[in-house]
Parts: structure tokens; sequence; C-alpha cells
């Protein structure tokens, strides 16, 4: 199912709840969605004559929408009726890493690491399994009758304040204070926000882990127990701190200019 199609089929569920009288604002405000896009979803609904205006944002089903929606309907219930089937399935079954060689019925211990699931035979934790799949260290196993809760210790952040380009950008970075902190924390995440900072990654000859959806990879990084080195230009890091805050993330902020008064 193409998101477009879903939000068309949410759209026109909309207007038959409320028709005629719907503003596109409500159908925003329910959805999570922008006027903007709410109008131009409506203009394709018009054009495909699954609806028609009466004018001043009064919207009615056509025919041809009311049966698109049911059909809609009914393909979506056959879809989810499958995924029903399937988290039923393999609702009791987990992956997991083994931390060494693992087979079929042994009883292990969970814990979580560099924001994996790993099973091992040694006392790790209180939360236990038992192999339904087994495998050699570092393959993926499958693990059945979890018990426990699995311990996971929020990581932490470190911050790299990379200068901007009105303050010098990459010309004006201490990659040696950027090296240190990295050799100091080689288990981390490393994380980059901004132009400045992907160059910066890119003379320290860094592969970044998280570049895109930056804010929401640290924090899923972190709730995994994962610490998090991240390079984050100029302003941008009051956008970060403000999120960690939020989400209760302990960091610590360097800034990595050579010249601050630059």
């Amino acid at each position: 199912m193409k998101k477009r199609n879903i939000t068309e089929f949410q759209i026109l569920s909309e207007i038959v709840r409320k028709q005629p009288h719907i503003k596109q604002k409500e159908i925003a405000d329910v959805l999570g969605i922008t006027v903007q896009g709410v109008s131009e979803h409506i203009r394709n609904l018009l054009k495909k004559g699954l609806i028609t205006s009466r004018g001043r944002g009064e919207y009615v089903l056509t025919a041809d929408g009311m049966k698109a929606l049911k059909v809609w309907i009914s393909d979506f219930k056959s879809y989810l009726n499958h995924v029903n089937q399937d988290i039923y399935r393999y609702k009791d079954v987990w992956p997991a890493i083994a931390n060494e060689d693992l087979k079929e019925g042994d009883e292990v211990y969970l814990y979580m690491n560099k924001g994996h699931l790993y099973a091992s035979k040694e006392v790790k934790s209180k939360s236990t399994a038992k192999v339904s799949e087994g495998g050699y260290a570092g393959e993926d196993i499958a693990i059945e009758n979890i018990n426990g809760i699995i311990e996971i210790k929020k990581g932490k952040v470190i911050i790299l304040k990379i200068p901007p380009k009105v303050k010098g950008g990459s010309k004006n970075v201490d990659y040696e204070v950027i090296q240190n902190i990295l050799d100091a924390n080689r288990d981390s995440v490393v994380a980059t926000m901004g132009t400045i900072s992907h160059v910066v990654s890119k003379k320290l000859n860094i592969k970044p882990e998280i570049r895109f959806a930056v804010l929401e990879g640290i924090v899923g990084a972190c709730d995994r127990g994962c610490d998090v080195v991240c390079l984050i230009t100029g302003k941008m890091t009051e956008k970060v701190v403000k999120t960690l805050d939020k989400h209760k993330i302990s960091y610590s902020v360097i800034d990595c200019a050579k010249d601050v008064d630059n």
C-alpha cells in the first residue's frame, strides 16, 4: 500500500464522517499532516472524481468515491489479517546474536551490547531465554521463552560543536581534539549534523552511522544503551540539547573551534 493512497483514503473517511461540512484544517489535525498536504490530496481526489465540492469547503463523496472507499476498507482488513497472522506466528520468537556457539535447547542469559541483543551461556543479566535455533558465535540465532527484564542503561552523548562557516567552518576546527575524543570513545555511535560537520568527518575519514534524522537517531541509540559522539554545526547544537533534555539523556558539549573568538 502506497503512503499517498492511504492518506487519500483517510481523507475520504473523514469526509464520510463529517460531510458535507468539514474544513481542511480539521482533516489536517486528525491526520497529523499540513493543511497544504490536505489541499493537494483534495485536488487529486476531485480530479479522480471521488469527491465533489459544493463550495465553501463543503465536500461529499461521489458514487465512485464511496465504491473506492469500500474496496479499500476490504483490502485493508485483509492486509491487517495477514499482519496479525504473522505477529501470532512470530510473537514468541526473537532474534539475538550468539555470544558463543549455541545450539537448540540451550538456556541462555540475555544482555544488550552496542544496541543489539546478545545471548550467552554466561550469567550476563537476570533475563533468560531458550535457544530455538542455534548458531556460531557472532551469528544471528532465534530465542524464545524470554523471562525477566533486559536491563538497558541509557547511553550518554558527547556533542562536538563545529564552527559554522561565518566562524571559519572546517578551516577553524581543532582536529586533534576531535580525534582524541573519538579515540577515547571507540565504541560510541558517531553522528553528524550539518554541512560543515560532514566535511570535517570526511577530513578525519569518519563514516558516521547517523547522518539523517539525526535527532531521532541519537535518541534511539541512547535508548538502546549506546553512547553517541556527534559532530554538530553551530547553532544546531541548541536543537540537539533541547531534544536531549526532553528525553533526559546526559550530555556534554565541547567547542571544537581552534579560535573561539574567530
